[in-house]
């Protein structure tokens, strides 16, 4: 029996009148028709045609004497129905938020991912019942301890050698070191200390500037000002959202000493060129690679590529250990000015260390437990196919959104490992604001966001240079200030275009990306209902 598709509009009334001789014309052909439904109206919205126009009414009515007559054709009697309510004609396009069904009801899952090997090794953890080795100050003189590489470390156990930590903590260092192939990696208690670590480490000098982005979390700029120098805050690239090189070295000045670079939501910072301007100024080169584990720069891992890189492992990373963070290096006197400030200095000098070596070595306790550890090591051996899952669901969310026209997809390049999924949105055309798009997006059961709550120089204490005590520290003696228009690019994605989706992340799949791409056009098809309607619009998700 031959089969037939059958296309048939579900809000035609010619279709009516079509499939009440479908079955009489299966038996006399001996054919089978497959009912294919659609909506006609979508492709005529397609097609930018308008079903029933106001001023051509007589279309209208033409259509039904002509139903009319053909009804009396086939013998039985056709009436003008009351006009149909088009406005709820298909209810499945109807925006949540205004009272239709959401594409999602169910939450996306967390991306913490606990399985066997996590449970076997905290298990080892707790039968061994040592939950940290540090030890403040084992001997007077550990110099060599303090330069030995984290592979070299893990294989040393002495009984002094606490110093460095216990067993858990010295192998995630090696296990680390090895992934990134540099010599010393030395793990603490947060990427917010990590941070400030390194930036102790450089010998950052009082009411010194370091130049970093406008737009990442706070705890880039708080780092700074942890050893009392001062955030110099620079624009952003449109195709990165990372530190843009072209507006560095206008920001330097005599007071300069580092540059604290971004990597942010999986875009590599653009690191060739600056790189160039650190080496011209004799400047440090940090790298927040926190939302960027594994991602890469021309082929080299970012994180290597500068004096320092530093990474996370809070929620929501790649990798996760509840709370933690890892600093790298090739410099062996980086690496111990690190061990020091990290475990509170304490391993006290004698009278042969140099001035060098003892500066900023105030020592702070940033120090790992073995329980963290333990979880970094079973997490680090996901990191490969985590990274892969979030790569392969921002490549779907590209290629099904990129057909919406009011939307610009990201442009991540090659070896980058996607952490957020951000997308700009240009309200200027559809005179919509962002709220709005939001608004809906979250009745559709899809947490999306706009990004940061404010760039990082919006914070009032940044606006009135209060950090320590009331005399204005660390900008007492310092010209620098901060307003609201000093990086125009950064401040219009926060306030303006920027739409993140957050949970791209294992084990989210390819099935719960479909309903991102249903929902986002959802809400975009119905773009006049959004301009012609109000509604409370929620101002949450922000990150």
């Amino acid at each position: 029996m031959s089969e037939i598709d059958f296309y048939f509009s579900i809000g035609s009334t010619y279709t009516y009148l079509s499939v009440t001789r479908i079955l009489d014309v299966e038996k006399q052909h001996q054919v089978k028709f497959n009912w294919k439904p659609f909506s006609v109206r979508a492709i005529m919205k397609e097609m930018n045609n308008i079903p029933f126009p106001k001023d051509k009414m007589n279309k209208v009515n033409y259509m039904w004497r002509d139903i009319e007559r053909r009804a009396e054709g086939y013998g039985f009697f056709a009436k003008t129905p009351v006009p149909y309510p088009l406005s709820e004609f298909d209810l499945a396009n109807k925006l949540a938020i205004l009272g239709g069904k959401p594409i999602r009801e169910n939450p996306f899952k967390s991306n913490v991912v606990v399985g066997a090997r996590e449970k076997k090794i905290i298990n080892q953890v707790l039968d061994n019942e040592e939950f940290s080795r540090f030890m403040g100050a084992p001997t007077n003189d550990i110099k060599d301890l303090l330069l030995m590489t984290s592979e070299k470390a893990e294989n040393n156990d002495d009984r002094y050698f606490s110093f460095l930590g216990g067993n858990m903590v010295r192998r995630f260092e090696a296990d680390f070191a090895r992934k990134f192939n540099v010599p010393f990696a030395m793990s603490v208690n947060s990427a917010t200390s990590g941070l400030s670590t390194a930036l102790g480490a450089t010998g950052i000098e009082p009411e010194s500037e370091v130049i970093t982005t406008s737009m990442s979390f706070s705890a880039t700029a708080t780092s700074i000002l942890l050893f009392n120098a001062i955030p110099v805050f620079v624009d952003v690239s449109l195709q990165s959202f990372c530190l843009d090189p072209k507006k560095i070295e206008s920001a330097i000045t005599e007071k300069t000493r580092a540059i604290l670079v971004v990597h942010l939501l999986g875009f590599p910072a653009n690191m060739d060129p600056i790189m160039k301007i650190a080496e011209k100024y004799n400047l440090m080169v940090i790298e927040d690679a926190c939302q960027a584990p594994g991602t890469k720069y021309k082929e080299k891992l970012v994180g290597t590529i500068g004096h320092l890189g530093v990474f996370s492992f809070n929620e929501p990373k790649n990798i996760q250990t509840g709370e933690g963070g890892m600093v790298i290096t090739r410099d062996p006197e980086l690496a111990k000015k690190i061990r020091l400030i990290r475990n509170h200095g304490e391993a006290v000098p004698d009278e042969t260390w140099d001035n060098d070596s003892l500066t900023n070595i105030v020592g702070m306790n940033f120090r790992m437990t073995e329980l963290t550890a333990a979880l970094g090591i079973a997490q680090l051996t996901r990191l490969d196919q985590l990274n892969k899952a979030r790569e392969e669901n921002a490549a779907f969310l590209t290629e099904n959104l990129k057909e919406i026209l009011d939307l610009t997809v990201p442009n991540f390049p090659e070896n980058a490992i996607p952490h957020v999924y951000p997308l700009i949105y240009d309200n200027k055309i559809t005179g919509v604001p962002r709220e709005k798009i939001l608004t809906a997006l979250r009745a559709e059961g899809i947490p999306v966001g706009s990004g940061y709550l404010r760039l990082m120089y919006e914070n009032q204490m940044f606006l009135k240079r209060i950090a320590y005590g009331g005399n204005h520290y660390p900008w007492i003696n310092s010209n620098r200030k901060y307003a609201v228009g000093d990086c125009p690019i950064a401040e219009n994605l926060i306030n303006n275009s920027f739409i993140w989706f957050y949970h791209i992340h294992f084990p989210n799949s390819i099935d719960d990306m479909e309903d991102v791409v249903k929902a986002f056009k959802k809400v975009f098809e119905n773009m006049d209902k959004l301009r012609n309607t109000d509604f409370e619009i929620k101002k949450m998700y922000k990150w």
